[in-house]
């Protein structure tokens, strides 16, 4: 439930000329089906490897938890600037593509996957190219195994701010919303969204500039709370965690306990505890921090050997927290559960090719990262 940073809404089409814009969409729609294969129970799921449709790079994934699909956008760079964009649906058991979403050649429009949110609902950035900027929206593919766009979801941005981030909730309907301003007033606005419904909460002022310019974000739907961990930039301070409730506005915070501007966050919302990593600084080490969101309160553990620790993902099958990280020789996973005992540690193999992590399925205790440094493929592992 870590949030992906929205790329800034510059300015917005009018619905009919985004109605024209989706109709073109369905023109350029393909559709290669490829069976799926069923994993033998109780036995480790074998590597998958996904290889995009026109061999471009990726821009943005997402796997559907209670699926068996996952989503994808790419890019061609062709000549004079222009593209092969494209969006696709993968089979999470086979790697292979399932469907064109939609594809447009020699364009300056792009694609940019948000990942997969609420029940089986695949979220899809569109950047239309008019007028020297972009205008911004956002297709929705629900369910996401029709494999069309089915509509649209459109977050209000008020003037002088951009969308900053989506925390990206699947199992309850709601996520939660962050825009930023790039002017002066009111530091940021949070809000609560279904997307599914394309319906959203009363925006609630966040007015602290000391989070830093990019907090990481999940929501808390047991209590209807946005959180974000951030700090100012100094490798020396501690992360502030601010709780927003989105109904009421209330607004708290607490210190943490390690040091610089935290690499990723989740959330168990049965137990309101927040995990986090923080990268370390000259006097404290790399941390995974644990903190109960109702009391304010946490405590730091030391990675082990000399990871720092990146992604944090929640499984809520399991009730574990997936924290990734690295040494600079290995990738490895541990898994923690919310009294912060580590469960299980796998390093190296093919976590090693991994250059970025991570998106789950628990159902099948695997999961998605790009899988090379020219983010060509995706890579599954299990867990």
């Amino acid at each position: 439930m870590t949030s992906r940073q929205g790329k800034p809404v510059y300015w917005q089409l009018s619905y009919p000329a985004l109605a024209v814009a989706l109709s073109t969409l369905y023109c350029f729609s393909l559709c290669c089906s490829a069976a799926a294969q069923s994993d033998v129970a109780g036995q480790p799921s074998p590597q998958i490897i996904v290889h995009t449709q026109f061999g471009g790079h990726i821009l943005g994934f997402g796997i559907d938890q209670g699926g068996t699909e996952g989503l994808l956008s790419e890019y061609v760079a062709e000549s004079g600037g222009e593209n092969l964009v494209a969006t696709e649906s993968f089979s999470q058991q086979t790697g292979s593509i399932v469907s064109v979403i939609a594809m447009q050649n020699h364009t300056m429009n792009d694609y940019d996957t948000q990942g997969v949110v609420g029940s089986h609902v695949g979220l899809v950035l569109y950047q239309i190219a008019v007028n020297g900027g972009f205008a911004n929206y956002f297709l929705t593919l629900n369910p996401l195994d029709n494999n069309r766009f089915s509509g649209v979801w459109t977050p209000t941005i008020k003037s002088g701010y951009q969308l900053w981030g989506i925390s990206l909730n699947q199992g309850d309907p709601e996520l939660a919303v962050l825009q930023r301003t790039t002017g002066s007033g009111v530091y940021m606005y949070l809000n609560s969204s279904n997307v599914a419904t394309n319906s959203f909460g009363p925006a609630q002022p966040y007015n602290d500039a000391n989070i830093g310019c990019c907090p990481v974000l999940a929501y808390d739907f047991k209590t209807d709370e946005a959180v974000l961990a951030g700090d100012n930039g100094s490798p020396t301070s501690v992360p502030i965690l601010a709780t927003i409730n989105l109904l009421t506005g209330q607004v708290r915070e607490a210190n943490g306990v390690g040091v610089g501007n935290p690499n990723g966050m989740a959330i168990d919302p049965v137990t309101d505890t927040a995990v986090i990593t923080t990268p370390g600084g000259p006097l404290t080490p790399p941390m995974v921090e644990f903190y109960n969101i109702d009391s304010q309160t946490g405590f730091g553990l030391t990675l082990p050997g000399s990871n720092v620790g990146e992604d944090v993902e929640f499984d809520p099958v399991h009730r574990i927290f997936i924290v990734a990280a690295g040494d600079g020789s290995n990738n490895s996973i541990f898994e923690y559960d919310p009294n912060g005992t580590l469960v299980q540690t796998i390093t190296g193999g093919g976590l090693n090719t991994l250059y970025t992590c991570c998106a789950l399925n628990p159902s099948t205790r695997t999961g998605f990262g790009i899988g090379d440094r020219l983010a060509e493929t995706l890579q599954s592992f299990s867990y």
